[in-house]
């Protein structure tokens, strides 16, 4: 017994001599890690100092370049050279999409992927309206509007988080090797920018017209959630003791056509409805993938002939013909050319979506 004891003995020094000496040979890596952590914690103090530096210079060089503007909110500003790192000098395989109003890249900045849009030199979208959607979507915050994480004023360059899977616009033709969206997946997008256009109509001091409202300016990230975008048309609403809803008047509304409250051209007034109609021609757009030029036409034209059915959508799946005409009927109130009788978002258009939401989400599940 002695000797077993002696043996097991021994055999547990051993075992605990080369845990020692293994702890020591592994002590020299351990405290280069340390080291290494340390001064990566160093470099992002360092780089959290800089970007609150830049944060400054940025907003006062916007308050320069828009005298008597409102001060903007809390975001990032970057350098040129930051975005020529960060999209590997803007190489051509990193760009997203190009338009009249310039060129969106993807870019990997601090580890993070972004996109970056730079505005064209005499693009539609001018120094007014970048200033204008820096303001507006530095202050405001929704699960369902894009955000935006910095600006580079010396090159007029808005950066927002990167959405991997493109704009409804290209799901809805298939583009860039998209798969087309499934009927309940439209629902529940629906449903989302609802929620995000009565947020904004509702926000305080002043209410938000999107003013250019399109499948093209919804964006859709890993999950398909979907995120309103480009806010350089935008219009904050006043109310005055003379009128019952806010208003902007302008004569220098600039959008797509076929999306464009047709009132607005008689009366000048862009009001929350303005977006109420380009969300009625989107919800049309859901159920048929049709054109929207005229799309409100070809709606009644086959209500009228009862041939709906052959207007939906079939890349969509089994959409239910009784949940599809709700979405239409929706679709045609809210894009009705006279704005009285356009139905409001925040109340019976949310609950009717939010009942269609449910059900989509149901079907889902089962």
């Amino acid at each position: 017994m002695q000797r077993d004891d002696r043996t097991s003995y021994t055999a547990e020094y051993e075992n605990e001599h080369n845990n020692t000496h293994n702890a020591n040979e592994e002590r020299p890596a351990l405290q280069l890690e340390l080291s290494e952590a340390q001064k990566l914690i160093e470099q992002l103090m360092s780089e959290r100092d800089y970007a609150r530096k830049q944060v400054e210079e940025l907003r006062q060089l916007t308050e320069q370049q828009a005298p008597g503007s409102q001060a903007v909110g809390y975001f990032a500003g970057y350098s040129y050279s930051e975005l020529q790192d960060a999209t590997n000098n803007f190489h051509e395989s990193l760009k997203l999409g190009e338009g009249g109003f310039g060129i969106v890249y993807k870019g990997i900045l601090h580890n993070t992927n972004i996109a970056i849009k730079i505005l064209k030199e005499g693009s539609s979208q001018g120094a007014t309206e970048f200033h204008q959607e820096i303001e507006i979507l530095s202050k405001v915050r929704h699960p369902n509007l894009v955000t935006l994480i910095g600006a580079c004023a010396e090159t007029r360059a808005l950066i927002y988080e990167y959405l991997p899977n493109g704009s409804l616009e290209d799901n809805l033709r298939s583009r860039n090797n998209t798969s087309p969206l499934s009927w309940q997946t439209r629902t529940r997008i629906a449903f989302e920018i609802c929620s995000a256009l009565s947020f904004l109509h509702s926000s305080k001091p002043h209410g938000i017209v999107h003013g250019d409202l399109k499948p093209d300016n919804i964006l859709l990230d890993f999950n398909n959630v979907s995120k309103i975008s480009d806010f350089g048309l935008c219009r904050q609403l006043n109310l005055t003791d003379s009128a019952s809803v806010p208003f902007q008047l302008t004569d220098s509304l600039k959008g797509t056509l076929a999306y464009m409250d047709p009132e607005y051209f008689s009366t000048g007034k862009i009001t929350p409805l303005f977006d109420v109609y380009s969300f009625g021609i989107m919800l049309l757009r859901l159920v048929t993938c049709k054109d929207p030029r005229g799309i409100r036409n070809l709606v009644e034209a086959a209500q009228k002939k009862d041939t709906l059915k052959a207007l939906i959508d079939a890349s969509a799946g089994p959409w239910s013909f009784k949940e599809a005409k709700k979405m239409i009927s929706l679709g045609l109130r809210c894009s009705d050319p006279m704005r009285k009788n356009r139905p409001d978002l925040s109340t019976k258009v949310w609950n009717e979506l939010k009942s269609m939401a449910d059900l989509a989400s149901a079907s889902m599940s089962s």
